[in-house]
């Protein structure tokens, strides 16, 4: 373990350029193996249904929201600066295993999935480690530069790969195309823990005022922030999985080309960046109230449209872009506005653990989303036609519909958020 030392402007400098690189790289191999239509052509194309390309995209937010709790914990017992290099080092490993998985023959989905379930673990630990030493390394000054600076740049760099993967394909990839797109953001990814390892570890100057324990039953203990969470979860419950289930729409029933497919994947993936760029202006514009009811507006509105799309050419293909885009602008815009009530209600000395308990909330959400629409397609429960007057829906189109109620019945939820309704007694700061 490396010994502290006093942090000084040079140090702190050096190790926020680490930081950023680390983020870059790493989060470009995250999007490419778990958050993108890569990975899941990639299944399927190994012989996996609707339920495993889909659940590939969920097991990481499930992760997160089960472990996140626990691997914060760990790190406080092991060291956050040990723990996240060895984290990531063994996740880069498992990264190749996912690679080389159609070595597996009959095997390779199986092997897939327990290495994605394995790797997913493993990228718990990193989260639970990464804000505690951009603490360590920010000065309050430079913190919202730096965060802004560090998202752009993680953002660009997986729109760039996506889009780059995109242009190169043909149309109908061989599988071992594909695993060369795997291979390169593997290697890449090798670079979060190279950059990360060079990071030091500053002396603390002051601790949070609150002990894990103590901490985790601080921020449970705070209705405000529970009731806030529990809203969050409802909410990704409904939202999370429109993405993926796109993905699976275009492939499946549209007939979109593969590379078109990836293409619109990093499209979306620059609705993220658009959406971090922009969500502050809009949320000072219009306020936290507005934005919230905007962002269940437009979700709302983006999974009733795509149900009424169903044919596949040019023009349906452009549509199903704007609106995938649309959502993860959207999507974006509703972290911010998460992370700035989250900070609001924690209780002061208690930022860590409020963030890891909403944190593990939203993902537990998001996870299960994606966790029970895959086992909706793998179990056949939705028909796979029905009709109302002539007009023809299949069962991806029932589940944006389904999606659509759901977002109707979370938006019912925010009479519990204090910035829509701030009665009662709680702790709201701004600090």
């Amino acid at each position: 373990m490396k010994a502290p030392v006093t942090p000084t402007p040079e140090l702190r400098r050096k190790a926020e350029r680490d930081t950023i690189l680390s983020a870059c790289t790493g989060a470009l191999g995250d999007a490419t193996l778990t958050d993108s239509a890569v990975i899941m052509l990639f299944a399927a194309m190994m012989g996996a249904g609707d339920m495993f390309s889909m659940l590939t995209t969920a097991i990481m937010p499930f992760m997160n929201g089960a472990l996140l709790i626990p691997m914060a914990y760990l790190a406080t017992r092991i060291g956050m600066h040990r723990m996240v290099v060895w984290a990531c080092a063994i996740s880069a490993l498992g990264y190749f295993l996912i690679v080389a998985t159609p070595f597996f023959g009959s095997w390779g989905v199986a092997v897939m999935i327990i290495t994605l379930t394995l790797f997913a673990m493993l990228h718990t630990g990193y989260v639970a480690c990464w804000f505690p030493i951009l603490d360590t390394i920010l000065t309050p000054e430079r913190r919202g530069a730096y965060l802004s600076k560090m998202r752009f740049w993680w953002q660009f760099s997986s729109v760039a790969f996506l889009f780059l993967v995109g242009r190169m394909l043909p149309k109908e990839p061989a599988l071992w195309q594909l695993q060369l797109a795997l291979l390169a953001a593997a290697v890449i990814f090798c670079g979060r823990t190279f950059f990360l390892a060079r990071v030091p570890v500053f002396v603390q100057e002051k601790k949070e005022a609150f002990g894990f324990r103590d901490g985790l039953a601080t921020a449970l203990g705070n209705k405000a922030l529970t009731g806030y969470s529990s809203y969050l979860f409802i909410l990704n419950l409904a939202a999370y999985g429109t993405i993926p289930l796109s993905v699976l729409y275009l492939k499946n029933h549209l007939k979109a080309p593969d590379n078109i497919i990836v293409m619109i994947s990093a499209v979306t993936f620059g609705g993220m960046l658009l959406g971090s760029l922009w969500a502050g202006k809009i949320i000072r514009k219009i306020g936290v109230k507005a934005s919230l009811l905007a962002i269940h507006g437009t979700f709302w509105i983006t999974n009733l449209s795509l149900f009424f799309i169903g044919e596949g050419n040019t023009v349906t293909y452009s549509i199903i872009t704007f609106f995938m885009l649309l959502y993860c602008f959207t999507y974006a815009t509703a972290n911010v506005v998460t992370t700035s009530e989250m900070m609001a209600l924690a209780t002061p000395g208690n930022k860590t653990m409020a963030m890891a308990v909403c944190g593990s909330f939203t993902a537990a959400g998001g996870g299960l989303s994606r966790v029970i629409s895959s086992l909706i397609l793998g179990a056949g429960i939705l028909a796979p036609q029905w009709s109302i007057k002539g007009v023809s829906f299949c069962h991806y189109q029932t589940l944006f519909l389904v999606y659509a109620v759901c977002i109707m019945f979370a938006a019912m939820l925010l009479i519990i958020v204090p910035a829509v309704v701030p009665e009662g007694r709680y702790s709201y700061t701004k600090e």
